[in-house]
Formats: C-alpha cells, structure tokens, sequence
C-alpha cells in the first residue's frame, strides 16, 4: 500500500522559519516532521511513497530523493504553490501514481499511530474511507462548577468528542470522487457518509501532535527530547 503525505503547507503560523522551506521540513530535534512520518510508516511496512508537494517542494525532494537512503521508495507529485488545490486536488492530481486502497497523511504531524491496525480495520469494516480519530484536547483549561461555587480547575483536558487526526486510508473510487480543486474534508468525506461508507478508527490513547505553531514545535521537540514520543 502506498502513503500519500500531503506536504504543500506555507506553514504561515511558523514563520520565519518557513520562509525558505516547507512546513513538512521544519526539523523537531535535529531532523524533520516528515521524516518521523516515514519512520511511522516504515515500521508498519509502508515503504512506497507519494509526496505531495507544493510551497518549497524542491527542498523535500533534494533531502529524500529516490528515497533509498531512508529505506523507502519515494515519488514526488507537485503543485503550484501560488495555486492551491486543497487537500483533495494533490491526491486528484497524483492518480497515476494510486494503484489501490491508499494511506493518506498531512504533512504536520508526529505521532505513533498504529497505522497497520488501521489499515487491518478499514479492510475488516469495508469502508470506502477510513478516518483515524483521537479525542479532542481541549484548548483552554476548564473550570468545574457546583452551582456557583468552583470545585477545581483541569488544564485542557481531553474532551469527549473525536476529532480527525489527519490520517485516512481510502479506496482508489474515492480518489475519482475527487474534485481538481477542493477538500477532502469537506468535498469528499461527507458524501462517503451519506453513503454509509465512512468508517472512523479511535486512536485515542496514542502520541499525537500537529505542528502548526512555535508553541507545537517546542513542545514536541520537549517530549522527544524527553522520550515522551517514541514510536
């Protein structure tokens, strides 16, 4: 099965870091968030690779290359960076490269996801898609009340509602349900639901973590350092 990393971000949120590279590139304790990615991937036994590239995208090729140094067999797919087609558009845009059910993956995230077990339970479930979820963190401390009276004060805890947490596993149809420009989230998905053949993977419990801001990046780059991430 082949991973397709969605990676043509500006990374506006990062700059100036992100001026001359793209967001997929920022390095987290010496190397960067694509690279946990396709550790991720290789541990699972994905090893064929699709970058989606945009926004700087000379710089992920000249780091992976063929991918051979990495394990991996890599390809490249680009965008206008001054033309965005979305999330779904790059994955439209690469269909000569989709030869069956595929993973896909936004390019910003650490995490320790078990992505064989979500690959296991999109082909048990026969799901046109696959969403793997997580519970949402909440992004603000919350304060417990008894009537008027606070009882306790609970820094973002996580809350009981899922969330998307940026990996899919989708058939090759779904791809042709693509439109050039447009999102996956919000073009795609929906109509997969009202179809009953959406499927979502709790994966609540596992390390996750975008990096969209300079505070994401120290904190990962901490829990790396740390061991607090580990695949």
């Amino acid at each position: 099965m082949k991973a397709f990393i969605l990676c043509g971000g500006r990374g506006e949120r990062l700059k100036p870091i992100t001026d001359r590279i793209p967001k997929p590139m920022v390095p987290v304790a010496g190397k960067p968030i694509l690279e946990y990615q396709i550790d991720l991937l290789k541990k699972h036994g994905v090893r064929d690779i699709v970058f989606l590239v945009g926004w700087y995208g000379e710089a992920i090729e000249s780091y992976f290359g063929d991918g051979s140094k990495f394990g991996i067999r890599a390809e490249y797919s680009y965008e206008d960076p001054n033309n965005r087609l979305g999330t779904a558009g790059p994955i439209k845009a690469a269909k000569d490269k989709v030869d069956g059910a595929i993973i896909v993956m936004n390019g910003d995230i650490v995490s320790n996801t078990d992505i064989g077990g979500i690959v296991a339970f999109h082909t048990k479930k026969k799901c046109l898609g696959t969403i793997n979820m997580i519970n949402m963190p909440s992004p603000f401390g919350i304060i417990d009340l008894d009537g008027d009276h606070i009882t306790q004060f609970r820094e973002k805890p996580v809350l009981p509602f899922k969330m998307n947490a940026g990996l899919y596993v989708i058939e090759a149809e779904v791809v042709d349900m693509m439109p050039a420009v447009g999102s996956i989230e919000t073009d795609v998905f929906p109509k997969i639901a009202a179809e009953g053949k959406l499927c979502g993977y709790d994966s609540t419990g596992i390390y996750w973590s975008d990096v969209g801001t300079h505070k994401d990046l120290e904190k990962v780059t901490k829990d790396v350092q740390s061991g607090a991430f580990k695949l």
